[in-house]
């Protein structure tokens, strides 16, 4: 299942306008904010708001609607204010997602500041387990983002995840979310088709495959370990276009949410990339990475290729 990061605008009642982009970009799945992503305060949908959406959805090709958190919720804020602000809207952004009758929810699991990063990453359990404790099912889930370990922030190591995941007491409602970009700036070595299926062994045993919900595709500006949360274009980055080809026909992942999100709203690119995606499923034998040809051009001549079989 492919898609794309999708605009939004909960703010003005338009968050139905997602289909409409979604379905010009022919997106299978989409990715945006259900709430205005740099205030704090939520307002309550309107009934004509709640049916708009619900039609709309009816009417998309769209299968899967995945929701993104803002990035100023951390659940690890050693600031009490902050902590209970993020907290608070984690519970209004799952109600919202399970209003609207979205199954996932993206979240970054938090930043530690000046706390010590165990406390940390115990505190993003404490205040799971208080906002989940009241959800007696499994209508919408959060999913746990890998991260690129910029800064403070948790989850750029598997076994945060984990850790995360092993002592939430509502298991069901949390997953995660692989961002391919990140996992690749936090030093994990995912490039080439020895990489990739490394890195799946050994996310399968430290988090565990069953745990997976969401893929984010970027690729990555910066290289392997830089810690540097910098996405770019699917073949104009660091990850080669091996890994993207292995991931694009795992069977695994076939019915697995793959969200681009890449440095620009700009539809055209957007569809070009989806394009390439999808010829890269297409492409039956194995890419080579020679050296002294950039990843852009080595797409566009696979891309010509395979319109060509």
């Amino acid at each position: 299942m492919l898609g794309s990061n999708v605009p939004a605008h909960p703010g003005r009642g338009g968050l139905a306008t997602l289909f409409r982009y979604a379905d010009e970009w022919h997106c299978e799945c989409a990715q945006t904010y259900i709430t205005l992503s740099r205030r704090w305060r939520v307002t309550d949908l309107l009934p004509e708001e709640i049916s708009g959406f619900r039609s709309a959805w009816r009417k998309s090709q769209v299968k899967q609607v995945i929701a993104h958190v803002p990035l100023l919720v951390n659940l690890a804020s050693p600031t009490s204010d902050t902590w209970q602000k993020s907290k608070d809207r984690l519970s209004a952004e799952l109600a919202r997602a399970r209003t609207l009758g979205i199954e996932f929810l993206v979240l970054h699991p938090g930043y530690y500041r000046n706390l010590n990063k165990t406390a940390a990453i115990k505190r993003i359990v404490g205040t799971l387990n208080s906002v989940l404790e009241n959800v007696n099912d499994a209508k919408a889930t959060i999913l746990l983002e890998t991260t690129a370990g910029q800064g403070t922030a948790i989850g750029s190591r598997f076994e945060e995840i984990a850790y995360i995941l092993e002592n939430v007491r509502n298991k069901e409602s949390v997953g995660v979310c692989f961002d391919t970009c990140h996992v690749f700036a936090a030093g994990y070595e995912v490039r080439g088709y020895r990489g990739y299926e490394k890195i799946w062994k050994e996310f399968d045993s430290i988090v565990g495959l069953d745990k997976l919900r969401a893929i984010h595709l970027n690729d990555s500006k910066t290289e392997l370990g830089s810690r540097v949360d910098r996405h770019a274009l699917i073949g104009k980055g660091k990850l080669g276009l091996q890994f993207f080809h292995a991931l694009m026909r795992d069977p695994r992942f076939r019915d697995t949410p793959k969200v681009l999100e890449i440095p620009a709203q700009d539809g055209e690119k957007i569809r070009q990339q989806l394009d390439h995606l999808r010829k890269l499923q297409a492409t039956s034998q194995s890419l080579s990475e020679p050296k002294g040809i950039s990843a852009q051009l080595r797409l566009h001549e696979m891309s010509s290729n395979s319109s060509n079989c």
